[in-house]
């Protein structure tokens, strides 16, 4: 059995495989490393990358599923048709879906549309309140974890002050789970995205 995932960073290559050996994947594990596919997205839209998208998907035909870690590119894998490709954020939102009011927390206008669109479907068209958290990204790019992780729940604790209904966060990029120790102290759950989809890719590869 084999299960590939698709990063747009280099940097979550280490993370998800120490994920996957904690969940108990004993099969192999591919990685393919694409920050093109983000930067094309963000500078020329998400359509641009979409038929470099199927061209990386097709390579990846003798996997027994295939984890897409990129929130901007996630639907278009989960558009494969293939049905075992899993977007990163699906579990988790699919989780949020159950509480009332939820704060979407996001670090690339990019993601916006693909990340409420999801959110939307599994909530049944409820909306989200979308947190920007303008400058974070910058820290991630220059491979700051720290400053990133701090910046993210500064944005976030921030939001919450003029959302006081919230009943949920999610971190809804992989890259900002290291952010949710800083914000256990909000009083409402925190969901992120990398262990839940981690647990599905294994379970679709099982099947």
């Amino acid at each position: 059995m084999k299960i590939t995932c698709l990063h747009t960073a280099q940097s979550h290559v280490e993370g998800m495989t120490a994920l996957f050996a904690n969940q108990g994947w004993d099969g192999a594990l591919e990685h393919v490393v694409r920050p093109d596919l983000l930067a094309r997205a963000q500078s020329d839209g998400i359509d641009a990358v979409a038929q470099d998208v199927g061209a990386v998907l097709a390579d990846c035909a003798d996997a027994n599923a295939v984890l897409c870690t990129c929130s901007t590119l996630g639907a278009l894998v989960e558009a494969s048709g293939t049905g075992k490709a899993v977007r990163i954020d699906r579990p988790a939102m699919e989780q949020a879906a159950s509480y009332r009011n939820v704060m979407l927390a996001i670090c690339l206008e990019s993601t916006r549309a693909p990340t409420v669109a999801l959110f939307e479907d599994c909530a049944k068209g409820r909306e989200p309140v979308v947190v920007l958290c303008d400058g974070a990204w910058a820290h991630f790019e220059a491979g700051d974890m720290s400053g990133f992780n701090r910046a993210v729940a500064q944005s976030v604790g921030a939001a919450m002050i003029g959302a006081p209904e919230t009943a949920c966060i999610v971190l809804a990029q992989a890259s900002m789970q290291g952010a949710a120790p800083y914000l256990m102290d909000m009083g409402v759950p925190v969901l992120t995205t990398p262990r839940l989809a981690v647990r599905r890719a294994i379970k679709i590869a099982r099947q």
